[in-house]
């Protein structure tokens, strides 16, 4: 039930949650993360400061854990490393009943001062459908509304 995926999920500041996925724990753009559980599975959607922390995916990390990132984030790490892209879906063996699916994001009307969109679908950003054995939970990134958002 959703019900189930959505009790345990944890807002923890910012673009950050935290969710027990039927055991495994998933953090989804940790950043500035205070405590918690070492994580099995961490999800970047794209590296600004704060969205990526390198000190908190370090900090939040084991041996085992896995990393799911674009390519310009998973290049900047080392370990269990997975590049995803936009449409590209991830089913993860370690972690069994859990795959991942990311979906664009982008802006199409944010601008920073020189008028360039300050999240560009050229970047390759992403949103994460995350499926943990039927229940799914969408985190969109940081993102306007866009036509991909319709196929989730």
């Amino acid at each position: 039930m959703l019900a189930t995926l959505l009790d345990s999920l944890e807002w923890l500041g910012h673009s950050g949650f935290r969710v027990n996925a039927h055991g495994a724990t998933v953090y989804i753009d940790p950043y500035r993360v205070s405590g918690g559980p070492k994580a099995d599975l961490i999800l970047v959607t794209h590296g600004h400061y704060d969205h990526f922390s390198l000190q908190d995916v370090e900090r939040l990390s084991h041996e085992d854990t896995w990393l799911v990132a674009p390519a310009a984030v998973a290049e900047r790490t080392k370990g269990r490393v997975v590049s995803i892209a936009p449409g590209e879906l991830l089913e993860l063996e370690p972690i069994p009943g859990v795959d991942v699916a990311a979906v664009a994001a982008y802006n199409t009307s944010k601008r920073d001062r020189d008028g360039r969109l300050f999240h560009p679908k050229e970047a390759g950003w992403v949103g994460f459908d995350l499926n943990v054995r039927g229940e799914r939970l969408y985190h969109s990134g940081d993102t306007d509304v866009i036509p991909e958002m319709d196929r989730v």
